[in-house]
């Protein structure tokens, strides 16, 4: 992984790894799997959703976006991103 930007936290590591394994996950699943409650996790993923690493797929449902993949393979600095 690259640099993180200062709107990272660490739990985004840990929830973009888990959307990669899982494709596509509920905010409750991917709760039950990280030790993060539900509305953090909720938190979380609307805020990478508007950098642009995961998508929002509807409800509460996310997936990792290429950009998120490309975060995770080391090709990506997330302090280069702004805000959709």
């Amino acid at each position: 992984m690259c640099e993180q930007g200062d709107w990272m936290r660490p739990e985004d590591d840990h929830l973009l790894a888990l959307l990669r394994t899982e494709r596509k996950d509920t905010f409750t699943a991917i709760a039950a799997q990280l030790p993060l409650p539900r509305e953090r996790v909720a938190e979380r993923c609307r805020t990478l959703a508007s950098y642009g690493l995961v998508e929002h797929l509807g409800s509460d449902i996310y997936t990792i976006s290429p950009l998120g993949e490309r975060y995770l393979d080391g090709e990506v600095e997330t302090t280069e991103l702004e805000e959709r």
